[in-house]
């Protein structure tokens, strides 16, 4: 679709974005890209491309921040590992065996 100068930059698009970019450019309202230039090299198509990879990888990091925002809320910093809990007191109890005799 694209010039193969630009495959370092489609390769880290989803293939959605990539047809998604071409359309774009085939049928911006004021200055439409005619179709055989897609498939040559051009300062233009480089540089919306490179703008589309740029939002795009914007976009994964904000949703990696918010998962780690989420996970931080989940887990507080006071306990070591989030999937365990903060111990709790407990009672041992021992069975000895013997019966008490409680008259007073």
């Amino acid at each position: 679709m694209f010039h193969s100068d630009y495959k370092h930059i489609i390769d880290r698009l989803p293939e959605s974005l990539v047809k998604r970019a071409c359309k774009r450019l085939l049928h911006h309202s004021k200055d439409p890209v005619p179709l055989e230039s897609i498939f040559r090299k051009s300062e233009r198509i480089e540089s919306y491309l490179r703008h589309t990879l740029e939002v795009y990888e914007n976009s994964l990091n904000k949703k990696k921040r918010k998962t780690m925002a989420q996970k931080k809320v989940l887990c507080p910093q006071s306990w070591p590992e989030c999937n365990v809990s903060p111990a709790l007191p407990t009672i041992h109890i021992v069975d000895s065996g013997v019966q008490t005799d409680n008259s007073v």
